[in-house]
């Protein structure tokens, strides 16, 4: 299974040792989104940001049209899905950042949203599907780690994936 729910930040960030960090702010504010316009923007602009450090960095072909076209890239598929959640289901229609460590051995994204959490444990032992997306679905059979900075009042989803 992909989803550990055991992982955590510090002990991923030791996988993939000696890392950079990167935060690209969306909507930082808690109050629910009403310029989407420019939320919509910012949101796409640090999706693609992340797609190019990865490829520039490890040298990757990392593509987001690879979500909309059903081809086979997880790191397209993590950002399109988990962060649609974020805009459709969080507290406040938005995510509040994104987060990317780039280390020796591999990186980790992250997505993190302001406001309640959500129960990730719950929603994946019931498999609940509320939208047409396939978040969990894909969480449970991409090649990296999906894991959760908390199972049951979750704000912050991660992805991790090692390269060596």
């Amino acid at each position: 299974m992909a989803i550990d729910f055991d992982n955590t930040l510090d002990f991923a960030l030791e996988k993939i040792r000696n890392h950079e960090y990167h935060e690209f702010e969306i909507h930082p504010d808690e109050v629910e989104v009403t310029h989407e316009h420019d939320l919509i923007e910012r949101y796409g602009n640090a999706k693609w940001a992340i797609v190019d450090l990865l490829n520039q960095k490890y040298g990757r072909k990392i593509d987001l049209q690879n979500w909309l076209d059903h081809k086979e890239d997880d790191v397209a598929y993590f950002l399109n899905e988990a962060g649609s959640n974020s805009l459709h289901h969080s507290e406040f229609k938005a995510p509040c950042k994104f987060h990317l460590w780039m280390g020796v051995y591999g990186f980790i994204i992250g997505i993190e949203q302001k406001g309640k959490g959500f129960d990730a444990s719950f929603v994946n032992e019931h498999k609940i599907k509320t939208n047409e997306g396939a978040a969990f679905n894909f969480f449970r059979k991409c090649k990296g780690k999906v894991f959760f900075d908390d199972s049951k009042n979750t704000t912050t989803i991660f992805y991790k994936e090692l390269l060596k």
